[in-house]
């Protein structure tokens, strides 16, 4: 059992070290292909749009034909998307290999299927875990690994994270085996009517939580979309820098994420901790963008990141406990298809902001909507255990 636990592991570790690869590098890619602000945040939300599309596809199919069938498939719909990446030379084949690469990578939902049919239900939740280690760790080391192989060019960096799911493809191929007991995890959490969506957001005990995670994503992706181009223009950073620079805010997300959101969500709830991430990140994406020097953006960045890695995980923690115990998993994931959804509008925003109002704006905006999300905050239920109805 633990090797194709190990293997989960390591396809969704090189999913995020593809994506991290590519995070500090890709507005400066496109800016050689000469595209604007808005034309980066379009190459940088195709990825994300073509996850909203594919991930409940993955899901409900590995139901019926697989979870070994649907990784592998996912897992050469990334070798290619990279391979693409690697030779691309126009911003027509930059944008095709990022919806190449994000079809193959929204495999999470396989992932935590395949979890959930080789693990019991007392050691379930470690698997999970293990899925969002993997998340952090990915996102950590994929820019500092970019950086490192951007001095042998930028298009190489497709080339390598090409490689990276190449490996991981083929060991999969002969390591990973069909679980002996398949759930219906995909349907279950994909194949929701309409009117259960409908119900699901318009009620008062879900929808602060719900709408905190849509304008959390939007604001965060706002900024990393922007990021790269702010800092190239006000402080010349090369693409080295930039990749150290995602490396720092990574690092901060994963050690709040890992070393102290379960203490903190002990002693002081979740509301608490939702409240204080909220104005913690608004703090942090107004001073992002209003940085007059190095230090002064580090600050900043270290407080955005900081409010990040408390929100998160303490709203997901929230929703979680606020949904219906026999719909938790579909109430999460209308939650992180809001999530998508706000990381493909950001990038757009952001990029159109940048271009047509000034450099600073875009954190104007993550910051003010983030003013929102404080304000619904202050209205979530201070009982978490009352609200069980949708």
């Amino acid at each position: 059992m633990k090797s194709p636990l190990m293997l989960i592991f390591l396809t969704v570790f090189i999913d995020l070290v593809g994506f991290g690869l590519i995070v500090p590098v890709l507005p400066t890619y496109a800016k050689e292909l000469h595209a604007d602000g808005l034309m980066v945040g379009i190459v940088m939300a195709s990825y994300s749009l073509m996850q909203f599309f594919f991930t409940p596809i993955w899901g409900k199919l590995s139901d019926s034909v697989g979870r070994r069938p649907i990784i592998l498939l996912s897992l050469l719909a990334s070798v290619i998307g990279y391979l693409i990446w690697g030779f691309s030379n126009s911003l027509v084949l930059l944008i095709l290999a990022r919806c190449v690469a994000g079809a193959g990578n929204a495999n999470i939902a396989v992932a935590q299927a395949y979890v959930s049919d080789v693990t019991t239900l007392e050691n379930r939740a470690k698997g999970m875990g293990a899925i969002g280690a993997a998340f952090g760790l990915g996102f950590v080391l994929g820019p500092a690994i970019g950086g490192f192989l951007a001095g042998f060019g930028i298009a190489k960096i497709g080339f390598a994270a090409a490689f990276l799911s190449l490996i991981d493809l083929i060991l999969t191929f002969f390591l990973l085996p069909e679980p002996e007991k398949r759930s219906n995890a995909g349907k279950q959490r994909f194949d929701l009517k309409p009117q259960f969506i409908i119900d699901t957001i318009k009620n008062p005990s879900l929808q602060g939580s719900l709408l905190i995670f849509f304008i959390s994503t939007l604001a965060f992706a706002n900024m990393e979309a922007t990021l790269v181009l702010l800092t190239s223009l006000k402080f010349g950073y090369t693409t080295k820098a930039n990749s150290f620079m995602f490396t720092y805010v990574g690092l901060i997300i994963v050690f709040v994420q890992g070393g102290m959101i379960h203490r903190l969500v002990k002693k002081y709830g979740e509301k608490v901790l939702v409240i204080s991430g909220c104005a913690i990140l608004s703090l942090g994406l107004l001073l992002t963008g209003y940085a007059s020097n190095q230090t002064f953006l580090y600050i900043a960045l270290a407080l955005l990141a900081i409010g990040s890695g408390i929100n998160t995980p303490a709203n997901q923690s929230m929703l979680s406990k606020l949904a219906p115990s026999e719909n938790t998993g579909a109430v999460l994931g209308i939650g992180q298809s809001l999530s998508t959804l706000g990381r493909i509008l950001g990038p757009v925003i952001g990029g159109y902001a940048f271009d047509h109002f000034g450099v600073s704006v875009p954190y104007l905006i993550g910051s003010s909507v983030m003013v929102i999300a404080f304000t619904i905050a202050l209205k979530l239920p201070k009982s978490i255990n009352l609200a069980q109805t949708v």
